[in-house]
């Protein structure tokens, strides 16, 4: 690759487009040099290529803008670089940054713009990621620092004895093994993304699952084993109890009685005959206290209305015994304390009066004559009738009742006790009673828990039915899995061997690179300094990347222990060695190399590393580095020299052909 143009436009002190062409001999070899006086723009260039190639932060070209452009409003920055590729084909990328018409622009106002252009023919660029991981890819921005350096980078690679660690990552993307670890990375990512929701299903798994429906089916055999015993016994507990109910319904002519039913009976015949004797007694004391009284009961009535009729005839013969006396009285009380009639009574109407009225009361009722039988006084026909009404309402009248109960009872207790077969059986009948029906009772309990235990023995053989019926679905499953997680391993498998295997090409491209970059660098080094008989050897750590310098005697020599002119002689042939450990061929552009070296040591810069640091050279230098002698050495082998002309009263960089003293 080489560069054939360099175009910056409102950058800096270059406030106009201006045009860098770069040509080269007609071998494609070529050292151009560039002068220009400190602040003329050189190190613009330098960031030219770097913000086109790579693009920028809004805060670093808003920075940039040239300041009386930004002044008028004028907020656009354009960068563009001509580059022809290994194959002959041209390549143009143009990047812009634009605030449009904002009045007062700020960084975050600034939007970038990407063109790229190939043989002459603008290539759409909407994926502007894509055409950025292009142009990283033919010159990746991690090792542009040693193709594109300047003082600054040569001190900071010669700064301490340890610089070059604090690069590994620069060092690495140099000598190409960037590529193969990032790709190895990549391979892993892809894994571990490959990985992800993925569960594994092995040989191992499988058997796992099948040991697990062995052990299942094989206790569900226990269980059914288990299960046909209990039932084999369930019935011959069955059988047994059927024939010592058949022995003893041979035996005593009836059904046997559990040891519960004859114990209800036991207690029905004990309640039946406590209450019978509870009745027997309160008929006795009911006899003894008022039955005889009781047994009037038929004659309360009469007596009754005898009292009433003798009541009712005494209060008639008093009436007739106080006649005078009242026909006198009602006689008053005709006339007083009012009189009734109107006319008053004379005393012979008085008289006749009191004569009729007496007759009258003298005369009665006939009915209220009644025999006297009983002739009692009121008191004792009071206490009589007092004591039939407490008779009438004593215990006395449910004696019937309690006699039919007394009957009652009396029946349901010869019920009971010839229902009770143990009662009326001899020594040898009641052994054989006690006996049958002890075995009919056993029989019965163990009927009763066999039951329970069959019962539970089916519950557990559902369960292990079902259990396995889960388990033959998903060893199913696994199958099926296991058929996609093989592929599956196999790709795993193979990407950790991809893996291993770039890693091992990495440890020896690492070895092999560290080793021509020694190479490299030991032979520019002797080129260049002035103390190259001195040193034997330069080693470099093929894994931190220290490097380790011997003199002839086999010692080491410290960096510190070197002079400022050998340190950047150092650095300068580590830069070489890595462009061409690198096998990129990219352009050299160097920025002021010279600055603080002595006579000596730009001799051998001159004469020794510029014809060889690249097919392509690009030199920024000032008068004092690049002199009219370095110049006359250098002119055999330039292809072109040019000088940035900075006008201090318009703060204007032009270009323009010709070194210093050519123009």
């Amino acid at each position: 690759m080489k560069f054939r143009k360099l175009t910056i436009e409102n950058y800096k002190s270059f406030q106009f487009a201006t045009d860098i062409r770069f040509p080269v001999d007609g071998d494609g070899r070529g050292i151009f040099l560039i002068g220009g006086m400190n602040g003329a723009g050189k190190t613009s260039i330098m960031e030219a290529v770097n913000f086109c190639l790579y693009g920028a932060k809004p805060d670093e070209i808003f920075r940039g803008i040239n300041r009386k452009e930004k002044a008028r409003g004028n907020s656009g920055v354009a960068f563009e670089l001509v580059m022809e590729m290994e194959d002959q084909t041209e390549l143009t990328v143009k990047r812009s940054w634009s605030a449009g018409a904002i009045d007062d622009p700020k960084p975050k106002d600034l939007t970038e713009r990407l063109t790229v252009v190939q043989d002459g023919k603008r290539v759409a660029v909407q994926n502007k990621e894509i055409w950025q991981n292009y142009i990283r890819s033919m010159i990746p921005p991690g090792i542009t620092q040693f193709f594109f350096f300047d003082g600054e980078k040569i001190q900071s690679i010669a700064a301490d004895d340890h610089s070059e660690v604090r690069l590994k990552s620069s060092l690495e993307a140099a000598l190409g093994i960037q590529y193969i670890n990032r790709l190895a990375s990549d391979i892993l990512y892809i894994k571990n993304e490959d990985r992800k929701g993925f569960i594994e299903i092995s040989d191992e798994d499988l058997d796992f699952k099948q040991s697990e429906l062995k052990k299942e089916q094989k206790e569900l055999a226990r269980k059914r084993r288990e299960r046909d015993r209990v039932r084999q016994e369930l019935d011959d507990f069955k059988a047994r109890l059927e024939d010592a109910r058949q022995r003893f319904a041979a035996a005593f002519h009836t059904e046997p009685e559990s040891r519960e039913s004859m114990r209800e009976n036991e207690k029905k015949r004990i309640q039946a005959a406590n209450r019978l004797g509870q009745v027997e007694s309160e008929i006795r004391t009911l006899c003894e206290k008022t039955l005889p009284f009781a047994i009037m009961g038929r004659l309360f009535d009469p007596i009754r209305r005898q009292i009433e009729s003798e009541r009712e005839s005494a209060g008639g013969e008093a009436i007739r015994e106080q006649a005078a006396i009242l026909a006198q009285r009602i006689v008053r009380a005709v006339e007083e304390p009012e009189p009734i009639f109107r006319e008053t009574l004379s005393s012979e109407k008085k008289a006749e009066l009191e004569g009729r009225i007496y007759r009258l009361l003298k005369a009665g009722d006939s009915r209220d004559d009644a025999e006297r039988i009983l002739d009692l006084s009121d008191r004792d026909a009071a206490r009589i009738l007092n004591k039939m009404e407490t008779l009438e309402t004593s215990d006395i009248f449910q004696l019937k009742p309690m006699l039919e109960e007394k009957r009652d009872l009396a029946s349901q207790l010869r019920q009971l006790e010839g229902a009770s077969q143990a009662g009326i059986l001899t020594e040898s009948e009641r052994e054989l009673f006690e006996e049958l029906q002890a075995e009919m009772e056993g029989c019965s309990t163990q009927i009763g828990r066999k039951t329970e235990q069959s019962r539970l023995l089916e519950e557990a053989i559902l369960d292990l039915e079902k259990r396995i019926r889960t388990i033959e679905v998903e060893i199913e499953k696994l199958y099926e899995k296991h058929h996609v997680a093989r592929e599956k391993v196999e790709f795993l498998q193979e990407c950790d061997a991809i893996a291993g295997v770039l890693n091992q090409f990495m440890v020896r491209l690492r070895k092999n690179k560290v080793h021509l970059l020694q190479e490299k660098t030991f032979e520019m080094y002797g080129l260049l300094s002035s103390r190259g008989g001195l040193i034997k050897d330069i080693a470099i750590d093929d894994k931190t990347y220290e490097v380790r310098v011997t003199d002839r005697n086999g010692h080491e020599i410290k960096k510190s222990g070197l002079s400022a002119g050998e340190k950047e002689i150092f650095a300068v042939s580590l830069l070489w060695g890595l462009a061409q450990t690198s096998r990129l061929r990219l352009p050299i552009i160097i920025d002021t190399p010279l600055s603080r070296l002595d006579s000596a040591h730009r001799d051998n810069i001159v004469n020794n590393y510029f014809p060889n640091a690249g097919e392509q050279v690009i030199i920024l230098s000032t008068d004092t580095e690049i002199d009219k002698d370095y110049y006359r050495a250098l002119k055999p082998r330039l292809s072109g020299a040019g000088i940035l002309a900075f006008d201090p009263r318009r703060e204007l960089t032009t270009f323009r052909e010709g070194y210093f003293w050519e123009t």
